[in-house]
This record gives C-alpha cells, structure tokens and sequence, in this order.
C-alpha cells in the first residue's frame, strides 16, 4: 500500500535546473490511478515523443487504463499533450507494468509489447501448463500496429498471456544477429523467464522453456537490460534478482526453496532459477554462459533496475542497478510470522487496520546503488563510492540520457519517499582525453526516430554495438538515441547504421 500521487512531468532549462510543467502540460493529475512504467515513443509519426504510462487497474479498488499521452508541440516553449489511448486501441485495463514499442514484424511501423504481472498466489503454482491458459486481467499481450490502430494479436503470435506470469522486466534486441528483434521477459517468483525468439513471419517461439537456452536464470527476476557487454558483436542479457552482499542480512533473508520444493518445482515444468542476478552472455551460437558470480555482479542487495551503458567513456559498458525495498518481505523472522495458518486465511480480505500494522515493522533493505566499471576482460569493478554519492536510498526505476551535453551519460534514478535523484556525470570535466558521441536517428515514417537501428562504431581496435530501444531496466526508459564512449580517440574510424528496414 501507499499514498497515490500524480505524475510529473519536468523540463530541463539547462545546467540541471528542471521545471515542473505537469499541470500546463495536460498530463493526469487527478492521483486517482496507480501508474506504473512509462516510455517514448512517436505514436502517429509527427516527429514529436509522445508518453505511453501504464496503469494497474482491476486488482483491490484501483481503477483506469493505460494512458497514451499524444505531443501536441510547444506552447510558450511547454510541451503539452492530449491522452488518447482509447483512439489507438491502447487502453488496456488489467495490472500493466511497463510497455515495449518496437518493429516485430518489420513493416516499417511500430508494435507493441505489454507487460503485465500476475496476483496469484505464489504458493499455488500449480504445473507450467497454466501458462499456456490466457488471462485477460494479468497475462502479458503483444500489439501488432495495423495503420494506427493497435490490434491484440498475443495468442496467434505464440506469446504466453497466462495468470503466472509474474512480469517485472522486458528487453528488446536481436539475440541472434539475423536481423530481427527478439523479447527477453524477466518474471518473478517461480515462472521461468521467457525468451522469445522471432520467427520471421509474424509468430515467435519462446526458446527458453523448451529448449533451456539459459542453462539458469535469476529466481525472483526484477528489471532487465541488453546490450553487448563484451563487444563481440553479440546482445548479452542482465536480470536482477535480490541476492544480499552483506553477510548479515545474508544470514537473516530466506533463500532458496527448500531442496524438495525445489525438486517438485522442476517436476513441474519449471526451469533452474537461483537467487543471484544473473548475466547471460551470448556466445554467438544459440547458445549463452551465465557469469554473474565470474564477472562480480551475481549480489546487489534488493535490485530493481539494470542500466548497461559506458558511464566512463573508455568504450566499454559499465552497470549501474538502482536497489532497495522499505519492506524485506523475505526477512525470517517476518516470514515465520506470517506463515500462521490463521493469518495467511485472513490476507488481504478480512484483515482489521490494527492487524495490518505488522508491515510497519518489516525490515528495511536500505543501501547505497551499485556502480560497476567493466575492466574489459569479462568483469567488473564495484566503483559504487568513487562514482557515486554512496547515499542509502529505496530506489527503482532509473534512465540514463546526456542532461547537459556534455558528452557523457547522467542519471536519474526515482526514490520511494524521497525526490528522485539526479547523478552529474563528471567524466568529461575529469578524466583527460576522454570524449562520447550521441547519435540521434532521423527514420523514416512511421518510424520516425529509427527505433530498432543498430550501430557498430570502430574506433582503433575497438568494435562497439548497439541498438536503439527505449525501454530499459525496470519501469523506465530512455531517449531514442544511443551514445558511444570514445576512450581517448579524438575521432571514430567508421560508423555503420543498419536501420530496421535493412
């Protein structure tokens, strides 16, 4: 539970002053639904980005649909905008937690993907066949664009939409390298992850549950990121999951199932999952290794989002994952409590405010967010105190954009009872000889800021790859361009865009 607020909307006046327009700008302020993720996209290819907000609805006494906010330019230098999701066939109701816009099919427009999260009860698992059963309310949904209006083609398109589907993360890029974008779907609690590979013909195939791609993912997945972490050319995958590092909390948290519910879980048609985030490193031949504990990353406290981009400018992906929770629902002493026979039949439904009051006392997971420099060779450095303000925070969504062009990536980073944080990158202004790039696309109607386009930057024996997708982590999304660190090159050597019509 919490207090509902609207959403804001800020604009940057330069020098990291920002203004909030929220009321000009004609965004809901009513405070009257619950919003969850958000992301760009220019929805009817004026040139302008428009906001698409999802909303949970149907669950408890929330109430409202998704929201797709159309820019209707500038007034006065404010942008201002007119909410009309119903008109283009995206005002989905149900437990919405973020949205994904991208070419699927390569008709030259953009589709979408919905990613939804179950309320079922976690103990009633039941066998993996439910999630080929559809759940309109809560199982995930893949929107197909047919001149502008949205068409729900989930189950033709061999998604799964099902009551398990527990969605925290969702990822776009092309994991195989044959020119098509592939889904990678991050699920809490025991649904396996899902990894959809496209089938070049409308449909897609989830290879992860029938063919155990990932070998392992995280258990309790959160938020998510793709990108080439190694620059081989290859689209690597990174899932969090709330492993603790410190010894302490470590001894007081519950872990893994116990080893016969373990067993019955795969008994039921459950892949392997461990409680570790996980980073799938893509081999180039179908298949991924795991390395997360190899690479130093495998335990970042509570996490929730996972940026993966150079902060550091020398050509090479750092991490940055936005952690903490008030309430450590997986703290022993909470979860014997809890577990009283009576308690759990009164969850939820007939519980008095005065018996409610046992979550005021659950342990909080408050720590600093991780930074991690990637050293080049397949791991990384925690430089969370020399990159960061190290200050404890409850953090979750967070995005990464140039605020001041200055030539490297800043960051915002959204707190729980807190104003959201902005992190100055000082790279530039500290790190001699360094520079970066941000390239900006110009597409081709509908897709007018080329979504989809993947870049390849030479610079001395260096090869960096990327692809331009907005959505990123969890709940968040960034601006449709990509930036490219340039170490201490005065100049790439070449730069080769393959835009999504090919």
């Amino acid at each position: 539970t919490g207090n509902q607020v609207s959403d804001k909307l800020y604009l940057n006046q330069g020098n990291f002053q920002f203004k909030d327009i929220t009321g000009n700008a004609g965004i809901d302020t009513s405070s009257t639904s619950w919003n969850t993720g958000v992301t760009t996209v220019d929805i009817n290819a004026d040139g302008l980005l428009d906001l698409y907000v999802c909303t949970v609805s149907g669950h408890l006494d929330l109430k409202g649909h998704n929201k797709l906010y159309i820019n209707q330019g500038t007034t006065n230098g404010i942008p201002t905008f007119k909410e009309a999701a119903s008109e283009y066939g995206l005002d989905f109701t149900g437990l919405s937690t973020q949205a994904s816009f991208f070419d699927y099919d390569k008709d030259g427009d953009l589709d979408m993907y919905l990613l939804n999260h179950s309320v079922h009860p976690n103990s009633n698992y039941g066998r993996a066949a439910i999630r080929k059963v559809s759940d309109s309310l809560r199982g995930d949904k893949l929107y197909r664009n047919d001149n502008g209006n949205f068409t729900e083609i989930t189950q033709q398109a061999g998604i799964f939409s099902s009551k398990i589907g527990y969605g925290l993360g969702v990822s776009v890029a092309d994991l195989n390298n044959d020119g098509y974008p592939d889904i990678y779907i991050a699920n809490d609690f025991f649904e396996n992850d899902y990894v959809y590979l496209n089938n070049q013909n409308g449909t897609f195939s989830e290879v992860n549950t029938t063919q155990n791609l990932l070998g392992h993912t995280s258990h309790f997945s959160m938020g998510s990121d793709i990108a080439d972490i190694n620059n081989d050319g290859n689209a690597d995958i990174l899932s969090l999951d709330m492993l603790p590092e410190d010894l302490q909390v470590l001894k007081a948290s519950g872990n893994e199932y116990a080893y016969p519910i373990y067993q019955n879980q795969i008994r039921n048609g459950y892949d392997y999952q461990f409680m570790q985030n996980t980073l799938q490193l893509n081999l180039g031949n179908g298949r991924f290794a795991e390395t997360a504990f190899q690479s130093g990353v495998a335990a970042t406290e509570w996490s929730w989002s996972p940026l993966m981009a150079d902060f550091d400018n020398d050509g090479f992906k750092d991490i940055y994952i936005a952690n903490g929770i008030l309430g450590a629902t997986n703290d022993m002493d909470f979860v014997n409590f809890i577990s009283n026979e009576s308690i759990q039949k009164r969850l939820g439904k007939n519980m008095s405010e005065a018996e409610m009051e046992f979550i005021n006392k659950l342990p909080e997971i408050n720590v600093a967010n991780y930074a991690y420099k990637n050293l080049g060779n397949g791991t990384f450095e925690d430089v969370t105190t020399q990159w960061t303000s190290n200050e404890k925070t409850f953090s979750n969504g967070a995005a990464y954009g140039d605020l001041d062009n200055d030539g490297d990536l800043d960051l915002v980073v959204n707190n729980v009872n807190k104003p959201a944080s902005i992190l100055k990158n000082t790279t530039v202004e500290t790190a001699e000889g360094t520079s970066g790039i941000s390239i900006h696309f110009k597409g081709t109607a509908p897709n007018t800021f080329g979504i989809g386009a993947k870049v390849t930057a030479y610079s001395f024996n260096n090869i960096q790859v990327f692809e331009n997708y907005t959505t990123r982590g969890f709940m968040s999304a960034v601006a449709p361009s990509i930036f490219v660190g340039l170490g201490n090159a005065a100049q790439l050597d070449s730069l080769e865009v393959l835009w999504p019509s090919g």
